[in-house]
């Protein structure tokens, strides 16, 4: 796809990964802050120190046993969504090259009571600081926005392994600013600014395909054939890659008797081994394409839920596991009038909540197992 809106996903990726089929991934995620009237500060605090705050998801691509290092930093100008609604992965704003903090850190992505502390603490004393002299920058929301623009989290070495996702809800990605009341016993206090629009936070990606079979991809208009890419058909979220499905040889199959189709049935099997190290997702949809690849659900029989196919795995063998569509509406209707617009076909991914969110990957073939459509029918 040209795009894929990443905004209002509430995920903050982080990171890059590199293998030799799927290329190069990185991402970055932006966010700004929510403006609330500041308490005051009492006139014996003491400022200690400041920390952006990542609390871990289950979502994560690579190798987490690997240390990674990730930086934030500042924007400097504000981020404005697309007809103020939309962010894109391919949406940017630019930002302060040097890092304001920056941590190194073993990933720990299945402890939910884990977290990644980013100390930021020369901004964040500055920004104390206005706080407790009521500056006018902190003094209403169109100056806090104008002072603060946003921020943007970076993968800062090229050693990294793996992308991150961390829970950008608003009460999970915060700035807390931590300081004490200089008493006899210390009185530890903290300010936490919470992140701000959903709208606003997002995940820009960048993909190489350099030494891939996906090299040639942007110069073929988005489409490349098979044929150029070792026999093998590509999904992934938040890049935009979609298997598309042609059956322009449906209307030789049939014209030479009188038949009537029963059933149509689409078999989706992955590449064997491709899925050790990446889980499959649990469920793919299935969209009607056109010469633009631009996707249209596809509904089930009762016209109103689209239609999934759910990964049936065989936990024994290993020979049969596969997603499987019944298509015999989809094919019936372009046989009607026994002509297959060889532009049009299917496309197999994940829904749009999914594809916002996720790196979800699916590798097929033709060969070793072919993707398949099975169809019964009656001739006479």
């Amino acid at each position: 796809l040209d795009s894929v809106i990443t905004s209002s996903s509430k995920m903050a990726y982080v990171g890059r990964y590199e293998d030799t089929i799927f290329g190069t991934i990185s991402c970055e995620s932006y966010f700004d802050l929510a403006y609330e009237s500041f308490s005051e500060i009492d006139a014996k605090a003491i400022y200690d120190s400041s920390a952006f705050i990542l609390q871990y998801t289950d979502n994560n691509f690579g190798d987490t046993t690997s240390r990674m290092s990730i930086g934030i930093h500042r924007l400097t100008e504000n981020i404005v969504p697309y007809n103020k609604l939309y962010l894109f992965n391919t949406s940017t704003f630019d930002y302060v090259p040097q890092a304001m903090g920056i941590a190194s850190f073993y990933p720990q992505p299945h402890l939910s009571d884990t977290a990644v502390s980013i100390q930021v603490n020369t901004f964040g004393e500055e920004l104390y600081n206005l706080i407790r002299d009521k500056d006018e920058k902190v003094s209403t929301e169109e100056w806090f926005n104008d002072y603060i623009k946003g921020f943007v989290l970076t993968s800062e070495t090229a050693d990294n392994k793996a992308l991150i996702g961390f829970n950008a809800g608003q009460e999970y990605l915060v700035l807390k600013i931590y300081y004490h009341i200089d008493k006899e016993e210390p009185e530890k206090k903290e300010i936490t600014i919470k992140t701000g629009d959903a709208s606003h936070q997002f995940n820009n990606v960048k993909y190489d395909f350099t030494d891939t079979p996906l090299y040639n991809i942007k110069m073929e208009g988005n489409e490349v054939p098979s044929t150029e890419t070792g026999n093998r058909a590509f999904m992934q979220g938040m890049i935009g890659l979609f298997p598309k499905l042609k059956f322009s040889s449906l209307q030789d199959i049939f014209a030479s008797e009188r038949w009537k189709v029963l059933k149509a049935e689409l078999i989706i099997e992955p590449v064997p081994y491709s899925y050790e190290l990446f889980g499959l997702p649990d469920s793919l949809y299935i969209f009607k394409s056109n010469k633009e690849n631009s996707r249209s659900t596809i509904y089930s029989s009762d016209g109103k839920t689209p239609m999934i196919a759910s990964f049936e795995s065989d936990y024994y063998l290993h020979e049969n596991n596969r997603y499987t569509y019944d298509i015999t509406t989809f094919i019936n209707n372009e046989l009607y009038d026994a002509y297959v617009n060889s532009y049009d076909g299917l496309m197999i991914g994940l829904n749009d909540s999914k594809l916002s969110s996720s790196f979800e990957r699916l590798l097929v073939e033709g060969k070793h197992p072919p993707v398949k459509l099975r169809l019964y029918y009656l001739s006479y």
